[in-house]
């Protein structure tokens, strides 16, 4: 089910309400920007390492097989073999669409924080505390959805883009 937020009547002092608000928001969303922030770089840096391996060896393969001896052979199926698992584990985890995906979020969470604390800022100054307690609430409940509907959306693409790759066998390879 979904998380329960407690929510409190606002007091007669607004920068304690809001405060306590504040004290919501980083328990909800400064959490999961932090994961973003925090795992947002490794599927870059593996995506980057791939890539420049599989350029490096498909180009190392005519040098290799060019030499003599018997390490040529060796060399050739090992920088073939090389490449074609590092091409295959980038089609299955695909890391260049979980790195756009994860920065994104991150960067969008930034926005939304910013606009967030505009509004806390805005609410702190009005007239009538209770319309401020109003505003702010209004902006917390908002950065909150908001911040659960990018991570649900991260999951579900994930889910939905990993697929095992498809296996054909002919009549002559069947078991």
């Amino acid at each position: 089910g979904a998380t329960e937020i407690p929510m409190e009547e606002p007091n007669d002092n607004i920068d304690t309400s809001i405060d306590e608000l504040c004290d919501i928001k980083k328990r909800y969303v400064d959490k999961t920007w932090i994961w973003y922030r925090d795992n947002s770089s490794w599927p870059r840096i593996v995506f980057r390492l791939a890539g420049i391996s599989i350029i490096v060896l498909s180009l190392s393969i005519p040098f290799i097989a060019a030499t003599e001896g018997t390490w040529s052979k060796t060399g050739v199926s090992v920088a073939a073999l090389l490449i074609a698992i590092l091409s295959a584990l980038n089609a299955f985890f695909a890391w260049q669409k979980m790195w756009e995906k994860r920065i994104t979020i991150q960067l969008t969470l930034e926005g939304l924080m910013a606009v967030w604390e505009t509004k806390i800022v805005a609410a702190r100054r009005f007239e009538n505390p209770e319309e401020g307690y109003k505003t702010a609430l209004q902006a917390t409940q908002d950065l909150i959805e908001n911040t659960k509907a990018l991570a649900v959306s991260e999951t579900t693409d994930f889910f939905t883009n990993i697929k095992f790759p498809d296996v054909k066998y002919s009549k002559n390879d069947a078991p």
